[in-house]
């Protein structure tokens, strides 16, 4: 799909538009790949109806849907499809021919139902597929709780559940609504919910890049310096489609006719303050690629690949991929065995230590990077060779000379939450929460941010004394919360549209049977990509909150589970089931 920039379409406030399968974004924004993907939904719509009758088809639909509630816009069957399908990025794979029809909305009141039959007419009588939702009866969802909490590997367990109507919020069948369980990754819609109110749904991270010191001809006498401001996705795997920093200093000396450098490539990672990782977090898990911190330079996900030969107990050939080269490698082994390979990082004196015992083989794990401020500064350095740009590595004072050369933009704050959630990435949330602290004035710390959230909160009316909060992402486990709080926040949220795109909290989420799961049983059944979920899970903990159904949401769940016996995925499947038995009987 061909993709080009323009300083006047589409309209301030939109991203991108599609024009006849070219979709045209606006100069100074990104199109990230869920934005992407919902354009590529329009493209297939488009397809389907030899393009001019969609944009008839279009406009027809607007006009009718502008004398209706809501929005007219978000409203529109076509957009309704790309909007609920956008998170999925298989979802062109499977997708049936005329799809947006099942996301065309009758409305109930007579006057309604005669514009809609009006409408049938115009829209080439288009077949019309109401949303029918069954009704949640308190007695019946008490009963589905009661029998859930009742069974044996419960008998010893935490647990909290809540059925919540979101007319007024009312908590309408529950267990145990005031009890504080471990929230596992649950958390991140907390610190999603902040970051949304506080930043707004179209913030952006910028990465300032500097010239520091003046341009004699074709050389710069002094350094390039990047200051980091906090952007989890530099470099960042899960958004490819988006311009790499390191591409856009290379373009921009170059359009600067600038091929020698004599000083250095300075990246400036002061901004937030030490530790990166949160104090709470089980030193066991920091070495590992869900355990990496958030600093104010972050680059590739902040992890790298360490691969090495076991060699009769012993390391061979031990190397990063990509090479951090400051980071160490240090064999602890204690000889040959089980496979039973332990890692731990060492921020102070930069290491990746390995301990535990080795068989022979090739190992690859993915590990957390200490250091992803010196992997930038040494992947700049290699793009800038590889383009015929030289860095001569000199010291050079510049006089408090400084150029702006590049203005780095992350993708919208939108998509940087459907991508954390979805993936449950720690690092990315922590990211959110120190920034934070940081974009309200704060030291950017885990404290400060979490005391921003709280603020936020109270500001909707969340009673936050439920809420016992250490870091973002929920990988402490003194993170622990109530269900009434979840509650509280869910139905706060519920409604509230968001930015010039009115985007909602339940738009962002995961989907069972779609890209998220529970059990086995809510994927196979009628309502299947209706109930958003978020999950959280750790060692003996096994979490779930979100919304039902997807597409005007009447109820919010929470389920948080700590210490049951029995295996994961039985749980998951009596937790499926009881919310199956909740929405459905």
């Amino acid at each position: 799909m061909k993709v080009i920039h323009s300083r006047f379409i589409p309209f301030k406030g939109f991203n991108a538009i599609n024009l006849f399968g070219v979709v045209v974004v606006r100069k100074g924004r990104r199109a990230g790949r869920y934005t992407l993907n919902h354009e590529r939904i329009h493209t297939a719509q488009m397809r389907e109806l030899l393009f001019v009758f969609f944009y008839l088809l279009y406009l027809g639909e607007w006009l009718v849907r502008l004398m209706m509630r809501g929005n007219a816009y978000r409203n529109i069957s076509f957009e309704r499809e790309a909007y609920a399908h956008m998170g999925d990025l298989h979802y062109l794979e499977s997708r049936r021919h005329y799809a947006w029809l099942r996301h065309y909305k009758r409305k109930q009141t007579k006057t309604k139902l005669k514009t809609m039959k009006k409408i049938s007419l115009i829209l080439l009588a288009m077949a019309l597929t109401p949303a029918v939702v069954t009704a949640v009866t308190p007695a019946g969802a008490q009963k589905a709780i009661d029998a859930f909490v009742a069974d044996t590997m419960l008998r010893h367990a935490s647990a909290g559940i809540a059925i919540v109507d979101l007319k007024d919020g009312a908590i309408v069948a529950g267990h145990h609504q005031d009890v504080a369980c471990i929230t596992a990754s649950t958390m991140k819609t907390v610190t999603s919910t902040a970051a949304l109110l506080t930043l707004g749904p179209d913030y952006q991270f910028i990465t300032p890049v500097y010239l520091d010191g003046a341009i004699k001809g074709n050389r710069l006498e002094g350094n390039v310096v990047v200051v980091g401001s906090g952007d989890p996705t530099l470099g960042s795997q899960y958004f490819k489609d988006d311009l790499d920093i390191t591409g856009e200093i290379v373009n921009a000396l170059r359009n600067h006719g600038i091929n020698r450098i004599e000083g250095k490539v300075i990246v400036d990672n002061s901004r937030y303050p030490f530790p990166p990782y949160c104090d709470d977090w089980d030193v066991g898990d920091l070495a590992w690629n869900y355990g990496m911190g958030a600093h104010a330079v972050n680059y590739c996900d902040n992890k790298t690949r360490l691969i090495f030969d076991g060699n009769r107990g012993t390391m061979k050939d031990a190397h990063l991929m990509p090479d951090v080269s400051n980071v160490e490698i240090i064999d602890m082994l204690s000889g040959a065995g089980k496979d039973n390979v332990n890692l731990h990082l060492e921020y102070v004196h930069p290491a990746v230590i390995v301990s535990g015992t080795a068989i022979d083989t090739t190992y690859y794990m993915d590990v957390s990077n200490p250091c992803p401020d010196v992997l930038l500064r040494d992947s700049i350095a290699g793009s800038l060779t590889r383009a015929g740009i030289a860095v001569k590595w000199r010291d050079i004072n510049a006089r408090g000379e400084r150029w702006p050369l590049v203005e780095h933009r992350s993708p919208v704050l939108t998509d940087i939450i459907t991508s954390l959630l979805e993936r449950s990435d720690n690092m990315f949330t922590e990211a959110l929460l120190r920034k934070l602290a940081d974009h309200s004035g704060r030291v950017a710390t885990r404290a400060n941010g979490v005391a921003v959230v709280d603020s936020t909160l109270r500001r909707l009316g969340v009673d936050v004394s439920g809420k016992f909060q250490r870091d973002g992402s929920g990988l402490a486990r003194a993170n622990k919360a109530t269900p009434r709080f979840f509650a509280q926040m869910l139905t706060a949220m519920n409604g509230r549209k968001m930015g010039t795109r009115e985007v909602q909290l339940v738009e962002l989420m995961p989907r069972v049977g779609v890209n998220a799961r529970i059990g086995s049983s809510i994927a196979q059944s009628a309502i299947s990509g209706q109930v958003a979920s978020k999950s959280g899970s750790m060692s003996d903990v096994q979490c779930f909150v979100g919304y039902y159904p997807v597409s005007d949401p009447k109820w919010a769940y929470v389920t948080l589970i700590n210490n049951w016996r029995g295996s994961r995925g039985v749980l998951k499947d009596k937790i499926d089931s009881m919310l199956l038995n909740v929405f459905t009987k």
